[in-house]
């Protein structure tokens, strides 16, 4: 069992269940893997805190606030509105099930894969994995055929997840449900093609991909829109694959030659094991161009046994962009009456920009008149606040 699995088990395949507000609360991996993407998409996106609302608590339990950002995804996406996350509400994650069952089926995550299988599911796996580095390995577009070199990109992806901190995720080439549930927290798209109209977090993927690479200029909305439908045929054609404005198997394998990164380290999952008071607070930029931060994020779980916290900051631009001695960012908690707490970040992923850091404390207790600042440091000095939030919303020491 890997490090995901043990935090917010039990194993549950995303996708399998519809989940809703009920009496006692549904919990399982599907649940944190619906909080997750979404609060880390939700911070690619552009703009990030606009009409699908703010991110919430990776907890693995269908609550309220859960219930809230389904709602959002909904009216976002203009589904039908009423909290329940189901067929409609996994295609916008770029899962099918039920009647939207995409490449034929099986459900991807509905059987374990391994070297020898076929099936659409297969072809889910290589599309998904053909985003990143591992379309070298695959070497061409998904073919829904387990051979060798889908193996030997599993376990590269196997280890990279590792490498990033999945602890336990066994490197053995066999897809079981610890490797989906990484899949879906390391890759976004893949599960399905992408054409007008449909809409939804792997397009924002896609928008991204295609704007670090200069075929796309417009926001990172989630909308299969007519400039992102000609930003995608300005790709095919000039990766000499067939222009046809849809995303398949062929373009997700192109994405990933121009994508030539590991699957992206994990968001900030911290165990939620004790019933804490939660909170996430957005981090606004202070900054202007050039030195602007697009957007950040502070999550406090605190209860009286302890608070465990951790800060994010997304496209942040290189330290050395302040100063050529700073080497790193930190985020500093401020409580009136007490010195500064520091606590240096760590760069998560390079390709946008995302530092995090965090704290597990026993004794660490955080009023609601804490504020909390980003900022670029090294050589012993600092820089400016680039990001900004304090805790006003949020409960009071547990």
């Amino acid at each position: 069992m890997a490090l995901f699995e043990s935090i917010f088990g039990p194993y549950v395949p995303f996708g399998s269940r519809v989940l809703k507000l009920q009496t006692p609360n549904l919990t399982g991996t599907d649940v944190a893997i619906l909080q997750g993407v979404f609060d880390l998409l939700l911070q690619v996106m552009n703009p990030p805190l606009g009409p699908i609302g703010p991110p919430i608590p990776i907890t693995g339990t269908f609550d309220a606030a859960t219930a809230q950002a389904v709602k959002n995804i909904e009216s976002y996406f203009g589904l039908a509105v009423d909290g329940i996350a189901g067929e409609d509400v996994y295609f916008v994650y770029g899962q099918g099930v039920g009647s939207r069952v995409t490449y034929g089926g099986p459900v991807y995550g509905s059987r374990s894969l391994s070297q020898g299988m076929s099936g659409g599911d297969v072809k889910v796996l290589q599309n998904r994995l053909n985003t990143f580095r591992y379309a070298t390995i695959l070497g061409g577009p998904a073919d829904g055929v387990f051979g060798p070199k889908t193996a030997a990109a599993v376990a590269a992806f196997q280890q990279d997840a590792v490498n990033n901190g999945d602890a336990g995720l066994p490197v053995d080439s066999v897809v079981g449900p610890a490797t989906f549930d990484a899949t879906w927290i390391y890759t976004f798209a893949g599960g399905r093609g992408i054409l007008p109209g449909r809409n939804g977090f792997d397009v924002v993927f896609v928008q991204d991909v295609l704007q670090l690479n200069g075929f796309y200029s417009g926001p990172r909305h989630g909308y299969y829109d007519a400039a992102t439908q000609a930003a995608v045929r300005a790709f095919q054609a000039a990766t000499g694959i067939a222009v046809d404005g849809q995303v398949g198997p062929q373009t997700f394998h192109q994405l990933g030659l121009h994508n030539n990164h590991p699957a992206p380290q994990p968001f900030p999952l911290f165990p939620i094991s004790f019933a804490p008071s939660e909170c996430c607070v957005p981090l606004q930029n202070t900054q202007v161009q050039p030195f602007s931060a697009a957007i950040g994020s502070f999550f406090i779980a605190q209860s009286s046994s302890g608070s465990q916290l951790t800060a994010t900051g997304i496209s942040l631009l290189a330290p050395s962009a302040y100063n050529p001695a700073f080497t790193g960012y930190a985020f500093r908690l401020t409580i009136p009456g007490q010195a500064p707490i520091i606590q240096a970040m760590s760069l998560a992923d390079a390709t946008i920009g995302l530092w995090t850091g965090g704290i597990v404390s026993p004794t660490l207790r955080l009023p609601n008149t804490t504020s909390i600042a980003v900022f670029p440091q090294g050589g012993g000095l600092t820089g400016p606040d680039v990001l900004t939030g304090d805790l006003t919303s949020c409960p009071g020491p547990g």
